[in-house]
């Protein structure tokens, strides 16, 4: 549904976040006045009609936050009285396909870091490009963007559950368990992350991760031109500053996009070689006693957790986890750390889970209760030296806002040993 199409019917904004001012903002600027914005709090804007007031019928299109799951009560009695239900997100894809190029990139973990690098490669490059989505700028807020704009679109499982129209290329990095407590289940997340190459069409093409079996088949079923990703040691890959596998196979991707792009792989390695990790990704904030500490703050799964692990397997260890609890398993978490000589896990509130699976393989844990009893813990346990690395394998909701301030607040800490020190 394109954004004319809006003049003649009455708009809710469900969710008045980042997502839902930008769309308002976008809307306005095309003209559309029957606009009412709603949530489940109150809200000091002069659109705001409480969510109990708002009167939804077959002229009725709600535009929902990415947040709010399709089983919301609102959501389904709005849908039940005939309104179309659609995102800022479809709006965005109905208006910009088929001009300039659209990148959409997903996974369970590096979206951001490939969508970042992806971006400044085609900047590097010589082209117009935007990075929008999920990493931070909304998309729709960059819809009246010249035409020759090629677009780079981090999408969420949240977005891409009720997607209507697909990027014009696809990349899926890796499928893992997250999200169950929106989704309901692994299976729900997941499928909502293949539905991007299901909504493929004969015109668009569908890079994916061949590692996971459910990727493989959706690469064989998908009406797009399949693109499996070729992890093979090329010498563009060695100018990277990013650290881990992880980060090797995100740049794999990344290579793969460059090549349909058809920019020059020296133009890559030039690109690869100058971008900078960003921020709670294996970001080293400072050295104090000669123990170096890691922020991977983004880290919320498991796997995620693991991938860290590798980076820093060969040295003396303290690794902080745990936050809330989502019911994921731990076993592998924890035979990884019990393969590595002279570790200590520190585990914060919400991580009783990862505390008993530790248990069960003999790996020395403790409980603490903030990130700095944590550090101060860390700078105990390794006299001689080593890394202590913020990874949580868990969400930070509960005890930190997000995973910006776990980050954050965990940075703070060890600046305070360091200045004293």
């Amino acid at each position: 549904m394109k954004i004319n199409e809006l003049k003649d019917k009455k708009i809710v904004i469900f969710g008045y976040g980042r997502e839902g001012r930008a769309t308002l903002l976008a809307l306005r600027a095309r003209g559309i006045e029957n606009i009412v914005v709603t949530d489940e709090k109150a809200l000091e804007v002069p659109e705001f009609v409480r969510i109990d007031e708002v009167m939804a019928d077959a002229q009725t299109v709600v535009i929902k936050a990415p947040g709010i799951p399709p089983s919301n009560s609102w959501i389904v009695k709005w849908r039940e009285a005939g309104a179309t239900i659609t995102s800022s997100t479809n709006i965005f894809l109905a208006e910009r396909k088929g001009r300039g190029k659209i990148i959409g990139v997903t996974g369970t973990k590096g979206k951001s870091t490939t969508s970042a690098l992806l971006a400044h490669v085609l900047a590097t490059a010589g082209l117009s490009v935007k990075l929008v989505g999920n990493i931070g700028v909304s998309s729709i807020s960059e819809v009246e963007a010249a035409e020759e704009t090629i677009f780079v679109l981090e999408m969420s499982s949240y977005q891409l559950a009720d997607l209507e129209i697909a990027p014009d290329i696809g990349v899926i990095l890796n499928l893992y368990e997250e999200h169950m407590d929106w989704h309901g289940s692994v299976d729900e997340y997941q499928k909502a992350k293949l539905r991007l190459g299901e909504m493929m069409t004969v015109n668009d093409t569908l890079v994916y991760n061949p590692k996971f079996p459910r990727l493989v088949e959706l690469g064989e079923k998908t009406e797009a031109w399949p693109c499996p990703i070729d992890f093979a040691d090329r010498e563009v890959l060695h100018s990277l500053k990013l650290l881990g596998e992880h980060n090797r196979e995100n740049a794999c991707a990344v290579l793969e996009v460059a090549k349909l792009m058809q920019i020059d792989e020296e133009i890559v390695k030039t690109a690869f070689a100058s971008f900078e990790p960003l921020p709670h990704r294996l970001q080293f904030i400072a050295e104090v006693r000669g123990v170096q500490f890691v922020n991977d703050s983004i880290s919320t799964t498991p796997e995620s957790a693991m991938a860290a692990i590798d980076v820093y397997a060969d040295k003396p260890l303290a690794i902080i986890l745990g936050g809330q609890d989502r019911g994921y398993n731990f076993t592998e978490l924890a035979k990884r750390l019990s393969k590595i000589d002279n570790v200590l896990a520190l585990v914060m509130p919400g991580g009783e889970r990862i505390f008993a699976a530790l248990a069960d393989e003999g790996v020395a844990a403790e409980r603490v209760a903030t990130l700095d009893e944590a550090v101060e813990k860390s700078l105990a346990h390794l006299v001689n030296g080593g890394v202590c690395l913020l990874s949580p394998a868990s969400p930070s909701y509960g005890q930190f806002k997000n995973f910006e301030e776990r980050g954050r607040l965990f940075a703070e800490a060890v600046e305070t040993r360091r200045s004293t020190t």
